[in-house]
């Protein structure tokens, strides 16, 4: 890849730490922020670039998504990707945020749909994400909860071939996944879409509980994002960067 031939060309000096091969937890596929049975993805990509530059090599292990927090108290792992102050573990151990989602609601600019408030969802047809309910929040839960036209999908690529095929309103789902899925199929591309921004950005860091390898993480993140090879990793997988919308107290040193 020609991302990882950039990184390799600009190799700095390894870490006072011994080289050794770090074991990540990542989630399962999540195209295109992991491809697991490809062990690519931005994130992996990344986090790849990140530790190779530390002096060290990559061992993803893909896991349930809830499973990080018990692998990393049973200090069985080096690395936890895709952590937040929201999940069950010690917020001292997080690294810096390394990647921003956004959820949206999306629907086809044909239809000229006013949506500014999750209120404006109802009445339409909507397909949202596994666990939606669950995640984004009790006014999205409430408006959506009687509604007969709203279902949750697991496969994300279905919800995006349903609205490009006029078969529902709207998607719900993050922003990067759904551009992925609409540019892998060619007869999509003419057929304008709208991100109708109603749910705040979600910013994840690594969980790293060795502090002498998560303040490395840390210097090594940061040095991507200043010389421009994080936003090179972005435009490889065509995402949008997000960083703009980093909350100010959460913002990189």
């Amino acid at each position: 890849m020609r991302f990882l031939i950039l990184f390799l060309c600009v190799f700095a000096t390894a870490s006072s730490v011994a080289a050794r091969e770090l074991n990540v937890v990542v989630g399962w596929n999540k195209p295109p922020y992991v491809i697991s049975q490809e062990h690519s993805g931005f994130e992996v990509d990344l986090v790849r670039a990140i530790v190779s530059e530390m002096g060290h090599t990559l061992s993803p292990i893909y896991v349930p998504f809830g499973r990080t927090a018990h692998l990393l108290k049973n200090s069985a792992v080096d690395i936890g990707l895709t952590q937040n102050a929201a999940h069950n573990v010690n917020v001292s151990i997080l690294s810096d945020p390394y990647i921003i989602y956004q959820n949206v609601a999306v629907s086809q600019a044909a239809r000229n749909f006013v949506i500014d408030d999750i209120s404006d969802l109802k009445g339409k047809s909507v397909i949202a994400f596994q666990t939606a309910q669950s995640v984004l929040g009790e006014q999205f839960k409430e408006a959506l909860a009687l509604e007969p036209a709203y279902i949750e999908m697991a496969r994300q690529d279905r919800q995006v071939d349903m609205l490009m095929r006029d078969h529902v309103d709207v998607i719900v789902l993050d922003r990067n996944i759904f551009n992925h899925f609409k540019l892998e199929n060619e007869v999509y591309a003419e057929k304008e879409t709208v991100f109708h921004e109603l749910f705040p950005v979600s910013v994840y860091c690594a969980a790293i509980p060795d502090p002498e390898l998560r303040a490395k993480f840390n210097t090594v993140l940061n040095r991507l994002i200043e010389d421009g090879r994080y936003q090179l990793l972005l435009n490889e997988y065509q995402l949008d960067n997000l960083l703009h919308k980093l909350p100010q107290e959460s913002s990189f040193m």
